[in-house]
Formats: structure tokens, C-alpha cells, sequence
């Protein structure tokens, strides 16, 4: 489950240190419940906070974990995504904003505006297409992607962030 914050912190640009499966923390029976202030990555550019984190059976064969955290990434920060990353990432944007390229066709969900309680019909994104979430505005991020996430502002992004990673047995057993 690691990976699959790390892939957060990353999608979210208002992610901050770290790629790869340093970030995602996985609630284990013998692990112990950290402090509920205990930042999980930090670096210059921003930080990664897990909130909760756990496991289940829900996909069989195999276990569900899922992850929700709260990302910030200081403006000019950029960071790159992991393509070996297993993690699918719903990102919520809540304050400030975070400019991505991804190698995968996405589609984002924009806030309502003054007037208009609910969002609008989802927007189509290219591949290799710049594109900006701003307060309010949301995406859900495939697995196994490649490309960036930025903050091109001058305030920090804060982002909400849910990860899912579907881990088989296979995947699971280690090799001698």
C-alpha cells in the first residue's frame, strides 16, 4: 500500500517527496497505529500525510488496500509519476492548485460554480495533455501511469487523496 500513497503523493503534485513505494503505508495486525500526527514523507517541496489506511478481502483472489491522505506540494515543486506504481488515485483538489501530464487518457471532474450546485458533466483528457485541477475540481488516476504533476502557482495545492490497490495472491507470495 506504499506505493500506492507514494503514486499520491506524486499524482497530486501537491505530492511532494518521494516516488515509488516509500509513502503508502499498509495496516498490518502487528503493526502499531502511528501518531495521528506523524507526517509519513516529507521533503522541501511539500508533504504527504497518511489519515488512514487498511485492508480487505473485497477482490477475490487477493486483498484491497486502501489509503486516504491529505497532500500539499509547495509552489514550483514538481514531481514525477511512477508507471510501476499498482495504485489507482482519486485526487480532490483542495485548495490551490496542480497542473498534470499523464501518458493515459483521464477524465476530470470540475467543481460547481457560483449558480451551479453540482458539477458539471465530466471533461475527456488526452494523453500527454496538460491539464489543471483547481479547488473543488477532481480526477481518478489509472494504474501503472507515467508523466508529472506541478504547482505552477504561488500558494501551496493541498489535495485529499484515496488510493486503491488490488493485490493478488500471486503478487503477494514471495519468491524464493
Amino acid at each position: 500500500m506504499r506505493r500506492g500513497m507514494s503514486r499520491a503523493l506524486v499524482i497530486l503534485l501537491a505530492v511532494a517527496a518521494g516516488v515509488g513505494g516509500m509513502l503508502h503505508p499498509v495496516a498490518r495486525a502487528q503493526d502499531a497505529t502511528p501518531a495521528s500526527e506523524q507526517t509519513v514523507a516529507d521533503s522541501d517541496a511539500g508533504t504527504f500525510r497518511a489519515l488512514a489506511s487498511g485492508s480487505m478481502d473485497l477482490l477475490a483472489p487477493g486483498t484491497t488496500d486502501l489509503g486516504f491522505g491529505r497532500v500539499t506540494l509547495d509552489p514550483g515543486a514538481s514531481v514525477p509519476f511512477d508507471p510501476n506504481d499498482p495504485s489507482a488515485i482519486l485526487v480532490y483538489i483542495a485548495s490551490g492548485a496542480a497542473t498534470f501530464r499523464v501518458d493515459a487518457e483521464m477524465t476530470v471532474a470540475r467543481a460547481g460554480g457560483a449558480g451551479t450546485p453540482m458539477p458539471t458533466e465530466p471533461e475527456a483528457v488526452a494523453p500527454d495533455t496538460e491539464f489543471t485541477l483547481r479547488e473543488g475540481d477532481s480526477a481518478l488516476f489509472p494504474p501503472a501511469i507515467a508523466g508529472e504533476a506541478r504547482n505552477d502557482g504561488t500558494e501551496e495545492a493541498v489535495a485529499w487523496v484515496v488510493t486503491v490497490v488490488h493485490q493478488t495472491m500471486a503478487a503477494a507470495t514471495p519468491t524464493p
